[in-house]
């Protein structure tokens, strides 16, 4: 946060030659800025200002201040918890060092020896349009798959190593790949965006893509190795059974057979169709066509 991390308070023309958040000092530039501070103040984080005193140009005009104190909260966490929290924060990141910035925020330390990283999150710039037209409820433009979109935005979320966004396109459920679109993002008005159900991030990756597509619904039972078991059972649901190695047998409704085989196949010979007859022909038919053409 720049006006956080600034020694002194900062005038207008300060922030905007000293940053690239907004493109210059014209009137646009003063509404966004004028709208993010809005956004500070409601989320809770104080912006001190004072009046620039002396008899230059700038005399008469305000200088803006963020102190630590109004974005470090006392969550009185006992030495367990704040244990708990640094291990997480050690053990993902999103980007570079976040998390020690925002464990001293929470009130907690910093381990001595934190534990090895076991995620680098990345943050795709579209997450900040995208989490904008949230939180504005705005209508999201961008291009994807050669097609221009026009997309209620739910919810953005992170899955199997990737971030995405879970939207309504014609009223009809979709998730779209984050680092797969294909230009910038463009939002709407504020309030554009028809309001649908925010599902958790399990519910939403479970509704596409296999229940949208032009084939008739049917329920596959698939078994499941142990090593994909967990995910696919947190990301699908329908166990019908669990076996003693730890595999399962799970009930999935698809709509898309091509969606399908790529989600079965995705996991390589850990994944077996078992019924329907016709849907167990169909993909041993399938392969039996790729491995002939090689």
């Amino acid at each position: 946060m720049f006006l956080r991390a600034s020694p002194v308070p900062l005038s207008w023309s300060e922030i905007v030659r000293e940053t690239d958040l907004y493109a210059d000092d014209g009137p646009s530039s003063k509404k966004t800025f004028e709208r993010d501070k809005k956004d500070l103040r409601n989320s809770g984080v104080e912006i001190h200002t004072e009046i620039i005193g002396g008899s230059d140009e700038a005399a008469g005009g305000t200088r803006y201040a963020i102190r630590d104190s109004d974005v470090f909260l006392d969550l009185d966490l006992t030495t367990e918890e704040s244990v708990a929290l640094e291990m997480a924060a050690s053990m993902v990141q999103f980007d570079a060092a976040w998390e020690i910035d925002a464990l001293a925020k929470l009130g907690s330390g910093v381990l001595p020896t934190p534990p090895p990283l076991r995620a680098q999150l990345s943050a795709p710039d579209e997450l900040v349009a995208l989490y904008d037209a949230l939180d504005r409820k705005c209508v999201a433009t961008f291009s994807y798959g050669g097609k221009l979109r026009h997309v209620d935005p739910v919810l953005v979320f992170w899955r199997s190593g990737s971030w995405y966004l879970h939207a309504y396109e014609n009223d009809v459920a979709k998730n779209f790949k984050i680092e797969r679109l294909e230009s910038a993002v463009a939002i709407g008005r504020e309030n554009s965006a028809t309001p649908y159900p925010v599902p958790k991030p399990a519910e939403a990756m479970a509704e596409d893509p296999l229940l949208h597509g032009p084939d008739d619904a049917f329920v596959a039972q698939v078994l499941i190795d142990p090593p994909f078991a967990r995910r696919v059972e947190r990301d699908r649901g329908g166990v019908l059974r669990r076996n003693e190695d730890g595999s399962v047998v799970i009930a999935i409704e698809v709509r898309s057979l091509g969606a399908f085989r790529s989600w079965l196949f995705g996991m390589g010979d850990h994944a077996v169709v078992l019924d329907p007859p016709a849907l167990v022909d169909e993909i041993t038919s399938w392969l039996s066509a790729i491995l002939g053409a090689e």
